[in-house]
């Protein structure tokens, strides 16, 4: 489209808001401004128009992901957009405040208090209004605590109690500061033997993909690497993201969301069509180095103009990070 026509399409777009009070409205008006400022940020612009529209984007990533937890419970949605508002704008904390409370409600055992703790440190060191900060100083707590560091536990609970002077937020705390009774999978992480359970449970799930009841996708400080068949082969950061987006989205990815939705690859300048290329040498590499039917496993849904790519749903897998 030329750029005139989206210059036009972004003015009338922004005299619109407010025009409705309704937030299936708001969320549609939401989601037209992203489409818009997408294809803008694809035109050659000045430095000064080209962060006028970053900005304005990673505040409509915001508000998407904001009212698909919020009003939708879409959580895997929002989880996704929550995400991109960061990389845009990563010195705002609310985003990071609201993916610790997405992390803490989506994910299970160890990896639910590891994740939501990595975003409320986030969130706090960004900075977020006094009202946000006292109930994330509780998630946090509440993190440190069922991770078995109550020290650190009890002194974010402290700096909760004394930025909430009037204890308005007493049962917020109160309900973070009982300990979670849930029969998750994940080995409960304690200061003493942490290293050995964590090692125990990555030592079973590899154990298991060699006996071919799963795939395992290992994202360490040394590298990547995909296990299954009874076998392993090495990735690189591209294959590792492609894969941990085909495992995490049951319902599929498309090239756009892959390009929006990965750190290595999500390149702006890139064409979404260059995706299928990288899909396929994955293939080929997984063919040769795990010796499987790639095409079975990385499958391609959806009519052609609107296709996805997911795992194929009837193979287990799991992520160690």
């Amino acid at each position: 489209m030329p750029m005139k026509e989206l210059e036009m399409l972004q003015q009338q777009w922004s005299m619109k808001e407010g025009a409705e009070e309704d937030p299936d409205f708001r969320q549609d008006w939401v989601e037209e401004g992203i489409h818009i400022h997408q294809e803008l940020l694809r035109q050659r612009l000045s430095n000064e128009d080209k962060e006028k529209y970053y900005r304005i984007l990673a505040e409509l990533y915001l508000e998407y992901g904001r009212s698909e937890k919020m009003i939708n419970a879409n959580y895997r949605t929002a989880f996704r957009y929550l995400q991109r508002a960061a990389r845009s704008m990563p010195e705002k904390g609310d985003t990071f405040y609201h993916l610790a409370f997405l992390a803490e409600t989506m994910t299970i055992g160890q990896e639910k208090w590891e994740s939501a703790a990595f975003y409320a440190k986030e969130a706090l060191e960004r900075g977020v209004e006094t009202e946000k900060e006292i109930k994330i100083w509780c998630l946090l707590g509440k993190a440190y605590q069922e991770l078995g560091f109550t020290k650190d536990a009890a002194e974010c609970f402290a700096e909760s109690k004394k930025l909430d002077r009037d204890d308005d937020y007493a049962p917020f705390r109160t309900k973070y500061s009982k300990k979670a009774n849930d029969n998750s999978s994940f080995a409960r992480l304690e200061q003493a033997g942490a290293r050995t359970n964590r090692r125990a449970y990555r030592d079973d799930l590899i154990e298991q993909s060699r006996l071919g009841k799963c795939f395992v996708l290992e994202i360490g400080r040394r590298g990547f690497t995909l296990h299954g068949n009874e076998g392993s082969m090495a990735l690189t950061l591209r294959q590792a993201e492609l894969i941990k987006l085909f495992f995490e989205y049951e319902g599929g990815v498309t090239r756009e969301e892959i390009l929006h939705n990965t750190t290595g690859i999500g390149n702006r300048n890139r064409d979404p069509k260059s995706i299928k290329t990288d899909i396929s040498r994955l293939r080929t590499e997984m063919k040769k180095g795990l010796e499987v039917d790639a095409h079975n496993l990385i499958q391609t849904i959806g009519d052609k103009g609107n296709q996805k790519y997911r795992w194929n749903l009837e193979v287990e897998r799991h992520i160690i990070e």
